[in-house]
């Protein structure tokens, strides 16, 4: 059987504004197709686990990703 090593990574984003929001909005669309380019990382899963939007006068997205990197070589 083939063991890998790695690790899980959660990355919590908080975006301001509509400008922000809208660049928010293109990260989770955008993020499944997404090409990584990290040194000796093979980026083995990229998800979004969690979105919460709220409207008003300060509109503001928070986005939880959650990154699965592979040890290369």
């Amino acid at each position: 059987s083939i063991t890998f090593s790695g690790t899980r990574h959660e990355v919590v984003m908080e975006f301001c504004g509509p400008e922000a929001v809208a660049a928010g909005e293109e990260l989770i669309e955008q993020l499944p197709d997404h090409e990584f380019a990290l040194p000796n990382q093979l980026v083995a899963d990229a998800t979004i686990s969690k979105v919460d939007h709220r409207f008003g006068a300060m509109e503001r997205l928070e986005v939880t990703c959650v990154l699965l990197l592979l040890e290369d070589g």
